[in-house]
């Protein structure tokens, strides 16, 4: 029977982590020097990083094939390390630029880490956050919601543009009957050029005829008006984006 200790190990392909770290090399997401504290000695040691989506492989040198080790950074936590005064040359001052990757969990390792300069250690600090599945996840979750409420808007865009344009042949029709009943009455009124509308009864076919044109075109002037008022403020790209505006900060509150 294994003793506790046999059973706790776990076999791993070396030869598919060589395969990840070779594709690191080529394909990386972030690498530079760093120095790391060893687990054995407490000493810091200079090793070349490379992340490479949520694993990050550390060698003795840039040149170096084979990796010294890898980290898998799924899961993780990555802090600074804040010492209260870093002009002593104690042991606080060692850790000037330093930062931590934790688990939070029982006998799980935490990798102490150092940069040459603030502004390596945030960048470190910064892309280690950003190695994760999960994140990406909720990115592409957030952009499938966005993919779906565009496919919403074209859809409707799509039926008010249908709809838009049976209104437009319904017109052109109506159009066309006016202008022959407006030939009609010209004529007519080409036989007995002396009547006058005044002279006219208010219910003879002549005077709502005539109305009717009247009432036609004034609607058909509104609804001009109107689609170049939508064009301009409403589908213009200043109003989506003051939409857009308008729904983060509803979103914000």
């Amino acid at each position: 029977m294994l003793s506790p200790k046999m059973q706790r190990t776990i076999r791993i392909n070396e030869n598919q982590v060589l395969m990840l770290a070779e594709k690191a090399r080529h394909d990386h997401n972030y690498s530079g020097y760093l120095y790391k504290r060893s687990s054995d000695s407490n000493k810091w040691q200079l090793r070349w990083f490379t992340l490479y989506q949520n694993l990050l492989f550390y060698s003795e040198g840039e040149s170096s094939v084979k990796p010294s080790g890898v980290i898998m950074l799924e899961g993780c936590y990555c802090e600074r390390l804040i010492t209260t005064n870093t002009n002593t040359k104690n042991k606080d001052a060692d850790k000037q630029f330093c930062f931590a990757i934790t688990y939070r969990r029982e006998n799980q390792r935490q990798y102490d880490l150092k940069a040459e300069t603030e502004g390596d250690c945030k960048a470190w600090i910064d892309v280690i956050r950003q190695a994760s599945f999960n994140k990406l996840l909720l990115q592409k979750e957030e952009l499938e919601q966005k993919h779906l409420h565009l496919l919403q808007i074209v859809e409707s865009e799509k039926t008010a543009k249908w709809q838009y344009t049976q209104q437009c042949e319904e017109l052109t029709s109506e159009i066309k009957k006016l202008r022959a009943e407006l030939c009609t009455l010209k004529k007519e009124w080409r036989v007995v050029p002396s009547r006058r509308l005044e002279d006219l009864p208010e219910d003879s076919e002549e005077i709502k005829k005539i109305k009717k044109v009247q009432s036609f075109f004034r609607g058909w002037l509104c609804r001009r008006r109107w689609k170049q008022i939508v064009e301009e403020y409403i589908r213009s790209p200043h109003a989506e984006s003051m939409r857009k505006r308008n729904r983060d900060g509803e979103e914000q509150d």
